[in-house]
């Protein structure tokens, strides 16, 4: 069976290959399964409509897929979730601890793109 990993972003193109070639290096995996809506992080940071479709999403990839690598992402200038890049990066680390507790033996790791579109680590 080949590896998956889960990634939780915005969907916003802009992000989308530079998020999935740096989790297919740092997973290691073949497969991501990509969870979109506009602001997603918002979604997990903060009880909306959207969160509970976002974790039953999320849950598919983990139990059917085997996903036990999961990325929560967001993006400067952010259409969907438009806040200052540091309550952005609040809310990452918000909705890491939100899947922590859903997936407690996944590996959660937050990532924020700048407005170069570099991707940098949030530490927990």
């Amino acid at each position: 069976m080949e590896r998956y990993g889960s990634v939780l972003e915005c969907m916003d193109g802009r992000s989308q290959r530079k998020v999935a070639d740096y989790l297919n290096t740092v997973f290691g995996v073949r497969n991501l399964d990509t969870i979109t809506t506009a602001g997603a992080i918002r979604h997990l940071a903060e009880d909306t409509d959207q969160t509970q479709t976002l974790l039953a999403n999320l849950a598919i990839s983990v139990d059917k897929h085997g996903s036990h690598q999961i990325a929560v992402v967001a993006h400067h200038d952010c259409a969907g979730n438009p806040v200052p890049d540091n309550t952005q990066k609040t809310q990452v680390s918000r909705a890491m601890a939100r899947i922590r507790e859903v997936h407690p033996n996944a590996e959660v790791i937050g990532l924020w793109l700048d407005a170069n579109l570099i991707v940098e680590r949030i530490a927990r």
